[in-house]
This record gives structure tokens, sequence and C-alpha cells, in this order.
């Protein structure tokens, strides 16, 4: 009983029984059945061949046809093949991204999209992120944006960047969506993969890290980003842009000296007027970002102030109509209305006269307006109003000029003060504070009140508007809001004091 057991004893009896069926076979008559033989061999691979999914006759076709719908711009034909391929199992991203882009062409873009999101959510497929980006948000600007739709936007540009590694332009529209969404030490790692190839991101990155607080990554960022832009300018020194970028670089390590020495040397290479005429504006901009630097160091002795003069003078020289040389130029000069110094007057007088007509005027004019010059302020100012008629400052100033002359036209200097108001987005409070003045003088007291009131945010304003708020109060019979106003001049008072 047992050997009918043993697995060794059923081999051999298949053994003993296959030599006995062999033997039994008529091989005299073998070669009759040669042509059924090699017949059920061909319908084995014939069957083989046709039930293979891959490589299927049928799927061969169905793809060759779809390609040739494709290429004949026929999506409807498009669209039934590949259903049939899905019919037959064949649901793969390459597949469902023809299928969406043939529906979008019959205008189902709400299918479409669908279909690609899906693509995006479960498989990760690139093309369809790819397609989604340029279909709902190429053309589009960022303001115009939901929430909604911005997150989409950015879990698209996540997705592709982490895809498409290689890929810079994701890279720097993804770090474009971080910084937008206040997400800024995000973007910095890929910003400075950007930088390999544009160096100024780099420097962008360097920016972002300063404002967090990261100083020496700043320094090292701006370091590696200077270094690379001298290679390229030692190579194109007669380059424009390349010498902006190593400027922008050394203010932003605070090297203003090496900045200005590079844009005396490159103004001289400049191929074409234009660029010169470019570089000479940096040099004013150069210097004013110096000479704020300077500023904000308390350092009030003459020989600094001396200093800061011969600096502006040389900006002068290269950019005399760079509004932002010929601000700090009136900046400066009437800080120093009071010095005696000899040499300090004469750089002053320099200064005045190197400036534009315009410019020139609103120190005059100013500095007399300071000196309680009402009449000689007026002939100033207007005199600059007319070479700079769309100057808020200058306007503002020539109404408070207007207002503060004895026989002055007060109507007149209230439509200068609302014309230099309306001049400017935002208004300061000192632009508010002059018509506030004019409307109390003229008596329209409740028309006052409101921009007298924005005048005590600024407190060198605030003494003076809380004494005109008192008198328009009072004459509105608002005795209690008047004393308020009065007591508020007491305290600020003992507060100077």
């Amino acid at each position: 009983m047992i050997r009918y057991l043993n697995p060794l004893q059923w081999f051999k009896w298949f053994g003993q029984w296959f030599v006995a069926w062999f033997r039994t076979i008529p091989w005299k008559r073998a070669s009759t059945a040669i042509p059924a033989l090699a017949l059920t061999i061909a319908l084995a691979i014939l069957l083989f061949v046709s039930t293979g999914e891959n490589v299927s006759w049928r799927n061969q076709l169905i793809r060759e046809q779809l390609a040739s719908a494709f290429e004949r711009d026929d999506y409807k034909t498009a669209d039934l093949l590949i259903r049939r391929q899905i019919e037959e199992g064949d649901e793969s991203a390459e597949t469902l991204y023809r299928l969406a882009v043939a529906r979008n062409q019959q205008n189902e873009t709400e299918e479409a999209q669908s279909l690609m999101r899906g693509l995006v959510a479960q498989q990760r497929d690139p093309r369809a992120a790819r397609w989604l980006l340029q279909e709902l948000y190429e053309q589009k600007k960022w303001a115009d944006l939901e929430n909604e739709e911005q997150r989409e936007f950015g879990q698209l540009l996540r997705l592709l960047s982490e895809e498409l590694p290689d890929d810079l332009g994701i890279k720097k529209a993804y770090a474009d969506y971080l910084i937008r969404t206040n997400r800024q030490n995000q973007a910095v790692p890929y910003l400075v993969q950007l930088a390999s190839v544009q160096p100024m991101f780099g420097l962008q990155a360097a920016m972002i890290s300063r404002q967090a607080g990261e100083d020496d990554a700043a320094n090292r960022y701006a370091e590696t980003t200077l270094e690379k832009i001298q290679q390229l300018f030692e190579e194109e020194p007669a380059s424009p842009q390349l010498a902006m970028a190593n400027v922008q670089a050394l203010i932003f390590l605070e090297k203003h000296a090496d900045a200005v020495r590079l844009l005396s040397e490159s103004i001289g290479r400049m191929k074409t007027k234009e660029h010169q005429a470019g570089l000479q504006q940096a040099m004013g901009d150069t210097i004013v970002v110096w000479i704020n630097k300077i500023e904000s160091e308390p350092n009030e002795t003459v020989e600094e102030r001396l200093r800061v003069l011969k600096m502006l003078q040389v900006a002068l020289q290269h950019a005399p109509n760079n509004p932002r040389v010929l601000s700090l130029v009136a900046d400066q000069v009437l800080k120093t209305l009071e010095s005696d110094d000899k040499e300090l007057i004469k750089i002053r007088a320099a200064l005045v006269k190197g400036s534009s007509p315009g410019i020139a005027n609103f120190i005059r004019g100013t500095a007399a307006l300071l000196k309680d010059d009402a009449e000689k302020a007026t002939l100033h100012l207007k005199l600059a109003a007319e070479h700079l008629p769309h100057s808020s400052a200058i306007l503002n100033n020539l109404a408070v000029a207007m207002a503060e002359k004895e026989d002055g036209d007060l109507e007149q200097a209230l439509q200068i003060s609302e014309q230099a108001i309306e001049s400017v987005s935002t208004p300061n409070a000192y632009f508010y504070e002059t018509r506030g003045q004019i409307l109390t003088k003229l008596g329209k007291h409740l028309e006052a009140i409101p921009d007298l009131e924005r005048a005590l945010a600024e407190e060198s304003l605030a003494n003076a508007a809380h004494e005109s708020l008192a008198v328009c109060f009072e004459a509105l019979g608002q005795e209690d809001l008047a004393e308020e106003h009065r007591a508020a001049m007491t305290v600020e008072a003992e507060t100077k004091d």
C-alpha cells in the first residue's frame, strides 16, 4: 500500500506508460500526419498572436487609424477609436490624455479638464499638468485668479517642478508663485538653482534671505552672484547689462565706492550714447543710495556734510536731470541753510547753480519760506512751478507761501493746494495740513476739520493743527472740543520742553 503513495513509483509508472505508448505509434505512416501537425502548430501560433494584448493585429490597426485621425484633425474618429481602446481595458495615461485632447477639440472643455485633472491627481502626469497650465492660466493675470485657482496653479507648478527637475522655466514659474504667496523662504532653493544659469537669481535669493534676517546666507549668495557676474563682465566689458548687474550686486554688499568706480570706468567703454546715458543715470542712483546709507548712521559733523555735498556734485555731473538726485540735492541744501561754514556755503551755492532751473528755484523758494519770507518764497516757487508744473512738492509749498503773504490770494492758494493733492496717488499729511490751514483762513471751518485731523498724524504738524482745530470748533460752537485741542497743544508744548 505504501508504494502507491511513493512519488518515485508514480514517475516510474508514467515512464513505463510513455515508452509503451511511443512504441504503439505507426512510425512507418507518420509522414502522412505532417500536414495536420503543421496546421495545428500554425493555428496555435495564430491563436497566440491574436490574443496577445500588446501586439494584437486589431489593436495595432486601431493605433494606426488613431494616429491617422490625429494627423487629419479628425477628432470624432479619434474619440471613437480611443473609446474602443478603453473598452478593451487600455486605461493608460497616454490613452486618457489623448481622449482629453480629442474632447477638448470637440468643444467638450469641461470633460477635457476633468480628464486632465484626473490624470494629475491619480497618475501625476506632467503632460496633463502642463496642458492645464496652458489652457487655464497662461492668459490670465495673477490678480484675476480666485483663491481656488491660485491654489491649483501652485499645485500644478509644484508637480511639474518635481516631475521635471531639469526644466528651468518651471522652476522660475514656481519660484515666482512662492514669492507671490509670501513663501519667499521656500523660493530660495529654486532661485539658487536658477542662478547657475542666470546669476541675478542669486541676488534675488540674497535679498529674500536678508529680509528674513539670514545675513550670512544673504552675503554668501550675493558674493557668489558677484563672482559669476564679474567673470562674465571680464569677457564682455562693454555690456551695459552686465555692468548694471555688477553694480547691483556691489550695492547689495554695500560696496558703494566699488560700484561708483566701476560705473565711472564703464561709462567710457559703452559703444552707444544710449548705453552711456543709462549708466550715468545709474551713477546718480548709486550715489543717492550711498548717501542714504551715510545718513542712516548718525554723524552730523561739518566734514560729513561736506562729503555728502561733494558726492552730490559728482551725481549732478553725471545725472543732472535724475529726479532722485535733484530731490536729494534739495534736501541736503535745505539742511545746511543755517550753517555759516564758508566751504559748505560755497558747495551749496554750486549745487543750486548746477541743478535744473526748476529745482534751483524750488530750493531758493523753500529756503525763503523757512525764513518766513513769503514774498520771496512765492516768487521763486512760481518760477519753479513754471519749469516743473506737475511737481506736487512745489505746488504745495507755493500754496503755503501764497497763504502766508499779507495780501495773498487765498482762493488761488486753495486751488493750487487742491492741485497738489490731486497730483499724487497718496497725499501725505503735509498736503492736507496746507489745505486745512487755508480753509481755516477762508472761514470754511467745517471743510477744514477733516484735513487738519489728518495732519495730526505727523508730529511736526500736530501743534499747528491742534491750534487751527480749536479755532474751527470754536467757530462752530463746539467749545468743549475746542478746549480739548487747546489742552493737546499745551501737553505737546510741555513734552517738547
